[in-house]
């Protein structure tokens, strides 16, 4: 049986790390979306390069508990709510199920329909992408949230971190911070993060940067908001730090202590 997702809990950690966008896989049933394979390589929205390498790195360093997708977010969105208020914002990074995709070439950003994910009317639209959400997003969900109540009944505090990584050009806009510290309005945790990455990296650090939890609308597990006993923070990286793996533990080992740091 193929596995959409995967998980693996450590009764003795506190930490839950996730990686929505950890895989490139997609279905043989979807027929690359009918993308050219030039296509997804030169895509800025297929994966997150280098996001499941530091989760990885993280979960083994630090002995967490994890969980991470394994299908591809052109397929449909892990970190996407199915009717969030930005949902249409864009067509190509703001849907769960995204209609087109950003692809680089000669230096600049183009949009290319994505033909697996047009449909004839908006109603079929709305109808595979609410199937495709329930199939993949919502078991992936479920999971995460038992985890999160099986680590608060045996620890004080609960800590979800999910793992991303970015372009450091997007749709034209130039993105200069090396890891984005993403956080919901309580802020104690985050700035005691915050603070200790500044103070033992030469990293730049982004404060909400260099986009915010309001623009994903809040991520897939945005509950965590309103629950006691429960922070979420998220470490977007800036994927030009992840290009081989002495870069990659570089900026793990950071994220690492700043972890150990305020939370240990």
């Amino acid at each position: 049986m193929v596995k959409n997702h995967y998980k693996k809990y450590r009764k003795k950690s506190n930490i839950l790390l996730t990686c929505e966008h950890a895989s490139k896989r997609i279905p043989r049933e979807f027929k690359r979306l009918g993308l050219k394979r030039k296509e997804l390589e030169n895509s800025k929205d297929w994966y997150d390069p280098g996001a499941f390498e530091v989760m990885k790195f993280l979960a083994e360093k630090l002995k967490t508990s994890c969980i991470y997708s394994d299908v591809s977010r052109l397929v449909i969105d892990y970190n996407r709510r199915l009717n969030g208020k930005n949902k249409n914002k864009d067509k190509f990074h703001s849907c769960p199920m995204k209609y087109e995709l950003l692809v680089g070439k000669n230096g600049k950003d183009d949009i290319v329909k994505i033909p697996g994910n047009n449909f004839s009317t908006e109603k079929k639209f709305l109808a595979e992408e609410k199937k495709r959400f329930k199939k993949y997003v919502v078991p992936y969900r479920k999971d995460g949230y038992l985890m999160i109540d099986r680590i608060k009944n045996v620890h004080k505090m609960a800590y979800v971190i999910l793992i991303h990584s970015f372009y450091p050009f997007y749709n034209g806009d130039k993105r200069n911070v090396d890891i984005g510290v993403l956080h919901f309005s309580k802020q104690t945790f985050s700035e005691r993060v915050i603070k200790s990455l500044k103070k033992n990296t030469k990293f730049k650090i982004g404060n909400n940067k260099p986009w915010k939890l309001s623009d994903a609308d809040g991520s897939i597990f945005h509950r965590v908001e309103d629950m006691k006993n429960a922070e979420l923070l998220v470490f977007d990286i800036n994927n030009k730090n992840l290009i081989n793996k002495k870069d990659i533990k570089k900026i793990s080992v950071a994220i690492a202590e700043a972890l150990k740091e305020n939370i240990f």
